[in-house]
Parts: structure tokens; sequence; C-alpha cells
């Protein structure tokens, strides 16, 4: 049965460089009524360790993170300002991870542990 989810953590990292990206601004939105459920900014080792604020229910969400700051400071350059990753939290873990490797150019991410 699912549950609430406790903790949504976020880890950047500059595939590129081959370094955490420190600095970057990441925002979590419920998408069915655009509720902002947390806010942080990556530390020195590239994570947030608890962007909601309070514990949340599945569904659809959106993690975004400006990228651009970083990027073009590192690099001089950035093709994909902003990442979005759209998710369906399912409630089967009350921790989810969402690492994305990004680079000047490109991203990816996945399901963490």
């Amino acid at each position: 049965m699912p549950g609430p989810i406790e903790r949504l953590s976020t880890h950047v990292l500059d595939v590129a460089a081959g370094v955490p990206a420190p600095g970057v601004p990441v925002v979590l939105v419920r998408d069915d009524d655009g509720t902002v459920l947390g806010r942080g900014t990556t530390d020195a080792d590239g994570r947030v360790a608890e962007l909601n604020d309070e514990p949340f229910g599945p569904g659809e969400v959106t993690l975004t993170l400006d990228v651009a700051p970083y990027m073009t400071r590192t690099h001089g350059t950035v093709f994909h300002p902003r990442i979005t990753v759209h998710v369906r939290l399912d409630g089967a873990r009350s921790h989810y991870h969402l690492p994305v490797l990004a680079g000047p150019f490109s991203h990816t991410t996945y399901l963490g542990s």
C-alpha cells in the first residue's frame, strides 16, 4: 500500500568536469496543482539531502534545476539552462533519490537509492 513520501533528495554531478555541481537552485513542485513542495540549493558535494518541507502523497512531481549560472561559470556556456525532471512517485518508498548527471550540452537522470 502506498505511503507518504518522507524525503526527496537529489545529487547533481557535472559529468564534463567530473565533479559535483555546487550552488544549483532546485525547486520541487506537485504537477496536479502547482504546489511548491520545497526548494533547495546543492551543497559543496552537489547534494540537496531533503527538498520537501513536509511529507507528501504519491503522484507526479517536477524537479527543476537552474543549472545556467553553474554551467556558464564553470564551462563558459550552457545549452540546457534549466533541467526539468518529471516523475511519478508511487509511494512504494519513503525516500526517493533523483541524481542528475549534467554537462554544458546534455543531461540525464535516474532513480537512485
